[in-house]
């Protein structure tokens, strides 16, 4: 069996080596990873408004981590490309949504603790290069 830090880190060495998929198994166990273009991962085609952020997958949504007392981002905060705009539950791992590009969040689309399925928008970004 693994435990959930030798799984973060083999998605982290996927991710870096630019690998898409593994499929790991042992005796009493078997794993499936698949790492999404990071370009794809929580991102749609840009609308006239502004490029919606989408959930990737199912998963109950949080503006901020169980740990801190503040939210991630609110309306109306500029972001740089790669800040965590809030987190995607699925189980018990956190999957951080970050800012695929610099811009203003201009609309949140869900509440904090919502269930979300697989497309659902989450958050509405004006790029910093249409303002």
């Amino acid at each position: 069996m693994l435990a959930i830090n030798e799984i973060r880190k083999i998605a982290q060495k996927m991710q870096a080596s630019g690998l898409g998929k593994i499929e790991i198994s042992g005796k009493n166990f078997s794993l499936r990873l698949h790492c999404a273009n990071k370009d794809e991962l929580f991102t749609a085609p840009r609308t006239k408004q502004g490029l919606d952020i989408k959930a990737i997958q199912q998963g109950r949504f949080w503006n901020r981590h169980p740990l801190q007392q503040k939210a991630a981002i609110e309306q109306g905060n500029k972001v740089n490309a790669g800040d965590c705009l809030g987190f995607l539950q699925t189980g018990d791992l956190l999957l951080p949504i970050r800012s695929p590009r610099d811009g203003e969040i201009i609309c949140l689309a869900v509440n904090n603790g919502d269930r979300v399925g697989r497309g659902r928008k989450l958050y509405t970004l004006l790029p910093s290069d249409d303002q």
